[in-house]
């Protein structure tokens, strides 16, 4: 019987010492840190609408705004993502149709070495002529993933809903080549600052209870 006894207290703490995914603790809020950052973490450049046209005036503006449309383009193409090409594209007037006014642009296109960095996305929106599906392409040059989480505060407790604020710090995982050379951070100052925050800088995620565990808010979005 004693032993009996002895086994189920050892069982107790066992199962104690585990604890529970519902748990306010730092195993916990990390777990719903990393299932957020798979789903949204992918850094790009929020560049969608391929081919890129670059105008005359864009053009004579690249010097002295090398983080405008030709700067980038000019970056993309300096790493072997893209590829420019001088052609002339007729105007249109306010409802669409050819003005018979033609103007000159280079006409950026994406090159088969940035297909391994293409993200997909369908978008939906609505136009003059209803609602309009089209597919965006974007280009990622890395992932953020976690790495440590700092601190939290709450949870703070409304009814049955509980939620609380994440303070944490992440790195970067599969950082591009292309993503580190000079003529591209040039272009693109905000994909440097990002990468030197790594393991830095805090971020902040607000995370709820569910009935199976914590979970980060947005994972829907």
């Amino acid at each position: 019987m004693r032993k009996v006894v002895g086994g189920a207290i050892a069982m107790t703490i066992l199962l104690a010492g585990c604890g529970s995914k519902t748990d306010a603790n730092e195993k916990n809020f990390g777990a719903a840190i990393v299932q957020y950052l798979d789903k949204k973490g992918e850094l790009c450049l929020n560049i969608t609408k391929w081919p890129v046209d670059v105008n005359e005036m864009d053009l004579l503006l690249q010097k002295s705004m090398p983080t405008g449309t030709a700067g980038r383009m000019v970056a993309l193409e300096a790493v072997g993502l893209a590829k420019g090409v001088d052609t002339e594209l007729e105007g249109a007037g306010f409802d669409g149709k050819p003005n018979g006014v033609k103007f000159k642009v280079k006409r950026y296109t994406l090159t088969d070495a940035a297909k391994p960095f293409e993200r997909q996305k369908d978008v939906e929106h609505i136009g003059l002529n209803g609602r309009i599906k089209e597919v965006q392409t974007d280009l990622c040059w890395g992932k953020m993933a976690l790495d440590k989480v700092v601190k939290w505060e709450g949870p703070m407790k409304f009814g049955d809903y509980q939620e609380a604020s994440v303070k944490y710090q992440y790195k970067i995982e599969g950082l591009a080549d292309w993503a580190k050379k000079p003529e591209f951070l040039t272009a693109f100052p905000h994909v440097a600052q990002i990468a030197e925050d790594a393991g830095k800088k805090e971020q902040q995620q607000s995370v709820k209870l569910t009935s199976v565990s914590w979970e980060a808010n947005g994972l829907d979005n």
